[in-house]
C-alpha cells in the first residue's frame, strides 16, 4: 500500500465522520507501517477522555486500510501532537521517580497498559544507569511496574541447582 492511498482513506475517513482536518501528514515508515500526523480544531472530539477515541479511531481506520491493502497495516495516529505531549509527561514523571529510587528506595508504579510499560522499560534502559532497574510484577490488569536500585551484594548459588 502506498502512502497515498493511506492519506486518502483517511481523509476520506475523517470527512465521514464530519472531523475537518487543517492539515494531514502520511509518512509511510516501512512497507505496511504508516505513520499519520494530523491537525484539528476537533481535537477534544477525536481524542476523547484519556485518548479512548484516538485508540478506537486507529483500530478502525487500521482495520480499513488492512481490508483493502490485504495485508496487515500497522498504524500510528497523531493528533495535534497529543501523544509525544503524553510521552514527554510520562517521561518526566519517570525521572521523577528514578530520583527518588537513587535515594535506596524501591518505587512501585500506578497501573500503566502494556504498552505504556514497555515505553517505560525502553526510557530506563536507554539511560544506559547502572544503578537502576525495572521490572513488571503481577499479571493482567493486576500487573504493575517497579523500578528498583541494584544492590552491590553478589548472590552465589552455592547448592547448584541454577547451574
Amino acid at each position: 500500500m502506498e502512502w497515498e492511498n493511506v492519506k486518502k482513506i483517511t481523509s476520506e475517513f475523517f470527512e465521514k465522520m464530519l472531523v475537518e482536518l487543517d492539515s494531514l501528514e502520511v509518512i509511510q515508515e516501512d512497507e505496511n507501517i504508516f505513520y499519520v500526523k494530523i491537525k484539528t480544531t476537533e481535537s477534544s472530539l477525536v481524542i476523547g477522555y484519556s485518548g479512548k477515541n484516538l485508540e478506537d479511531i486507529r483500530t478502525i481506520l487500521k482495520g480499513i486500510l488492512s481490508k483493502i491493502n490485504g495485508k496487515n497495516v500497522v498504524l500510528h495516529l497523531e493528533v495535534n501532537d497529543y501523544l509525544s505531549k503524553k510521552e514527554d509527561k510520562l517521561f518526566d514523571f519517570i525521572s521523577k521517580k528514578i530520583e527518588i529510587v537513587k535515594t535506596g528506595r524501591e518505587v512501585i508504579l500506578p497501573f500503566f497498559n502494556s504498552y505504556e510499560r514497555k515505553k517505560i522499560h525502553g526510557y530506563v534502559s536507554e539511560l544506559k544507569d547502572d544503578t537502576i532497574f525495572t521490572k513488571s510484577i503481577g499479571e493482567w490488569e493486576e500487573r504493575r511496574m517497579h523500578i528498583c536500585k541494584k544492590s552491590k551484594n553478589i548472590t552465589i548459588d552455592m547448592d547448584g541447582i541454577d547451574i
